[in-house]
């Protein structure tokens, strides 16, 4: 699945002409996908990295300077101040999502990382929170009402 978005994506970059940053929207599409690919062999969810995918994608078929392309190409990096996470302008709550599930996976969260990684798995993955984490289900329920 993710090669045939691959394809698309590069397939729309090759076909803009007058496109002069059409060598680095490749070489940020090739970073995105790289990270999704190694995403996908960890056994992360697919729904997920294809919604990281889209969103990234969408972002670099907008960009208008090669800054922007490589704000794009990086992975997020959530920062705590003392309330809550703060992510920057181009990370996608699925990519934060696939790294608090790798971060996890090497050590177990800190509270505020715990409860971060909760609230985006409830709002990514709604029906598999209600069976997880019920109580936040019935907040996110009640947050959207």
């Amino acid at each position: 699945m993710l090669e045939a978005e691959y394809e698309k994506e590069r397939e729309k970059i090759e076909g803009k002409e007058d496109d002069r940053l059409k060598e680095e929207r490749i070489q940020t599409l090739q970073t995105i996908f790289q990270r999704a690919w190694r995403y996908q062999e960890r056994g992360m969810l697919e729904e997920i990295i294809l919604g990281f995918v889209q969103k990234k994608t969408a972002m670099l078929q907008n960009a208008r300077t090669k800054g922007e392309l490589q704000e794009i190409s990086k992975p997020p990096k959530p920062v705590y101040n003392g309330n809550v996470f703060t992510t920057g302008k181009y990370d996608t709550e699925e990519e934060e999502l696939l790294v608090w599930s790798l971060t996890c996976l090497q050590a177990p969260l800190n509270n505020q990382a715990y409860e971060r990684y909760k609230e985006l798995f409830c709002r990514l993955l709604q029906e598999k929170a209600k069976i997880l984490f019920p109580e936040m289900n019935e907040n996110n329920q009640a947050k959207v009402a």
